[in-house]
């Protein structure tokens, strides 16, 4: 588990070097668990104290911003946060197991065809996964024999 985070972190820091102009104020992707919305880029703080005591927890210093990016492990699903000037903000969330799905009812276990029919059949690339773009942000459904195996929230850099 903890090969996969460092491997899944390692591809965030890559993704980019900045900030894009103003993220917080674009129609980015929005998860919502238990009542609470969890917007990328968005302000991390209420977020983490709706969400209440994590799992886990572990920090380390950001590859692509001046301070520390967080992760917290919540259960179904893991969140990271970036350093933006005085506040934490919404990087990643992606889901760790099939009792979370997206606004349109995909979770892990879920078939190529509930896929096709929440997002539409142009929806996945060559490689057979599904990537939409919203705003500052993107949702990637990866898909191995016909089968979701990650769904991940990102926020976009560049």
């Amino acid at each position: 588990m903890k090969r996969i985070l460092l491997l899944l972190l390692l591809l965030l820091c890559l993704a980019g070097c900045g900030a894009p102009e103003g993220p917080e104020t674009q129609e980015n992707f929005t998860f919502t668990y238990s009542g609470v919305e969890i917007t990328l880029h968005g302000d991390a703080a209420p977020v983490i104290e709706a969400l209440g005591e994590p799992k886990s927890y572990t920090e380390e210093a950001s590859c692509a911003f001046e301070g520390l990016d967080k992760t917290y492990y919540y259960g179904p699903f893991f969140l990271t946060t970036y350093p933006m000037e005085d506040r934490d903000c919404i990087y990643t969330l992606w889901f760790a197991d099939d009792t979370v799905s997206t606004a349109e009812g995909i979770r892990i276990g879920s078939t190529q065809a509930q896929v096709e029919q929440a997002y539409g059949q142009e929806a996945l690339n060559d490689a057979g996964n599904c990537v939409r773009i919203q705003g500052c942000s993107r949702l990637v459904i990866l898909l191995t024999d016909g089968i979701v195996t990650s769904v991940r929230y990102e926020g976009l850099l560049e």
